[in-house]
């Protein structure tokens, strides 16, 4: 089906600045104006019924959400007819960057993990992360090496040991059997 004007190829999407992208309206579904969306986010309360998001750079009410299968299907405030859905395909859900949840654990955005270089604790550089693949149990960091074949690193606290923004660093703790003693992908 060709592309209606307004509508973004899957490979354009880019949070606006000051924003965090938290799901992508893949279709509408019905005729009432609900949109099937594909999660981003590890917090589900950002599609709670009153939470404010952000989509084609207008901010909308979620009046409705329900759960299914890993999707999250949103009735908005403002979308009411299956045409007004089907012009949000492929738009981003965001919320601004200051709404950043507040949580004991540390965490980071997607975005911000790709493209960090990984480092052992021994300051060696492995390669930057080129790909986040999210696997359910636990998020696998894909990091290019160049030549050699990428390095999947299995996100985990007791791999993972510092994650450093400013510097665009992440040290890691490699399982034993996971480089050979050449530094070549076992």
């Amino acid at each position: 089906m060709p592309r209606r004007l307004g509508q973004r190829k899957p490979e354009d999407r880019l949070p606006r600045d000051g924003f965090r992208a938290v799901g992508v309206v893949e279709r509408p579904r019905g005729l009432k104006g609900e949109l099937k969306a594909l999660p981003l986010t590890d917090f589900p309360q950002r599609f709670e019924p009153g939470a404010r998001v952000f989509i084609g750079g207008e901010s909308r009410r979620v009046a409705r959400c329900t759960w299914q299968k890993g999707r999250v299907y949103l009735y908005l405030d403002g979308v009411g007819d299956r045409e007004s859905a089907e012009a949000l395909r492929n738009e981003l859900i965001e919320v601004p960057d200051a709404e950043r949840p507040e949580t004991e654990e540390p965490f980071w955005y997607l975005d911000e993990i790709e493209g960090l270089q990984v480092l052992t604790r021994e300051g060696v550089r492995l390669g930057s992360i080129r790909e986040v693949l999210r696997t359910g149990a636990n998020d696998v960091y894909v990091v290019d090496r160049g030549e050699q074949r990428d390095l999947l690193i299995p996100a985990l606290r007791d791999v993972v040991v510092d994650v450093d923004l400013e510097t665009g660093a992440m040290t890691v703790d490699l399982p034993d059997g996971l480089l050979a003693d050449d530094g070549t992908v076992n």
